[in-house]
């Protein structure tokens, strides 16, 4: 593959994770519903991907970006297969997904945990075409995946 696709195919990256971040708050902030910490996390390997697709623009080791690139969405189908896992019921959490007890009896601390209240990671809030958003994660990352390593495999040495 040609440095000039390289670069289009690192904008192309880009493009869909700033896209993919910014379709997240939207829904966070804008329209309003809570994300499960997994939900969360789930933006990292994004938000990485951003990073490496801009230091693409500036360090001429292309390859070694992708391979990189690769692992990131990998961690991303990890994630999401995880968390899509845990909505189907496949599996229960390793780790406590709803938030911490309310420990209290204080009516101030109650309500003070009932506004950092965390949804549990099983529940689907939101859904676009029917699909959680989860779920859609998982196969964009599979796909990306797939693609990252195709191109790393063809592309010049």
């Amino acid at each position: 593959m040609s440095d000039r696709n390289l670069q289009k195919f690192f904008i192309l990256i880009f493009t869909l994770s700033f896209f993919s971040l910014t379709a997240a708050l939207y829904v966070e902030y804008i329209l309003d519903f809570k994300p499960c910490i997994l939900c969360i996390y789930q933006r990292i390997p994004y938000a990485i991907a951003i990073l490496i697709s801009l230091t693409a623009f500036f360090n001429g080791n292309k390859n070694l970006l992708l391979l990189i690139l690769a692992l990131t969405f990998v961690t991303s189908v990890l994630l999401s297969g995880y968390h899509v896992s845990i909505e189907k019921g496949f599996i229960k959490p390793i780790f406590s997904c709803t938030g911490e007890n309310i420990k209290s009896i204080e009516k101030g601390e109650i309500l003070k945990s009932l506004n950092n209240f965390q949804p549990d990671c099983k529940d689907v809030n939101f859904s676009l075409f029917g699909t959680s958003l989860a779920t859609l994660n998982f196969i964009i990352s599979f796909v990306l995946t797939a693609i990252i390593v195709y191109i790393y495999k063809n592309a010049k040495k």
